[in-house]
């Protein structure tokens, strides 16, 4: 009979979706402070982007072909970047915004086939819960960018100055519109105009608030069919 896994080794498995959530947390909050004008900050956005790849490994170790596709897609993307920021292109902008787009709905599908599993609800499982909101976010962030790339105008920025400045492969903008949106917030400083901007900005706000009712139906169910299991064996 093979020996117990240590505390720490059984602890790290346990909270396999932790290192993700930290790395999509930090990359939101520091997104913030980087500014669309500026070269570098834009590169240092994208390697954020490249982080948060890396950061799903565990997550996605469940599924090889998960895991290199978003291995693939992400190493692409962030070399697209660097070609779009030496000789800027729509065709290029467009492409890293799909294959971002792209890796997140793995990274999603990945997670929410471990939360949504029957089993009993653990830390794991609700970091996982977690982290697919904040996935879904960036996803529609990408969106949301690739519609203003496609069809400029689409969305009103909070200002002149911030929609002069905007970098076409800029997402930071868009991060903020989408938390927002997903959240159901509606500060109205940012605007959808268009109309495939303002069809995805309502189904965002829908996702979320199913999303939420659905993750805390589910989990709650699972919770108790594991507290009746256990009382049945006792």
């Amino acid at each position: 009979m093979p020996d117990p896994l240590p505390d720490s080794q059984t602890n790290h498995r346990r909270l396999g979706h932790l290192e993700l959530l930290i790395a999509l947390i930090s990359m939101v909050v520091l997104q913030s402070f980087l500014s669309s004008d500026n070269r570098w900050q834009r590169v240092t956005l994208n390697v954020m982007f490249l982080i948060v790849v890396f950061s799903s490994m565990r997550s996605l170790s469940a599924s090889k072909f998960r895991m290199w596709a978003t291995v693939v897609l992400g190493g692409v993307a962030y070399g697209l970047s660097w070609i779009d920021e030496l000789q800027t292109s729509r065709l290029v902008t467009g492409t890293v915004h799909a294959c971002f787009i792209t890796v997140f709905g793995l990274l999603i599908s990945a997670l929410a086939a471990n939360v949504f599993c029957d089993g009993p609800v653990d830390a794991n499982r609700i970091l996982g819960a977690i982290s697919i909101y904040f996935l879904i976010s960036l996803a529609w962030a990408f969106i949301y960018a690739l519609i203003e790339l496609c069809l400029p105008g689409s969305f009103r920025f909070p200002s002149k100055a911030v929609a002069d400045e905007a970098h076409p492969g800029f997402v930071g903008e868009f991060v903020y519109f989408s938390n927002v949106t997903l959240t159901t917030l509606g500060y109205g400083d940012m605007v959808p105009l268009s109309p495939p901007a303002r069809m995805f900005a309502s189904l965002q706000a829908m996702a979320g608030q199913l999303y939420v009712a659905i993750v805390i139906a589910r989990l709650v169910g699972l919770q108790i069919s594991q507290t009746a299991d256990q009382a049945n064996t006792s």
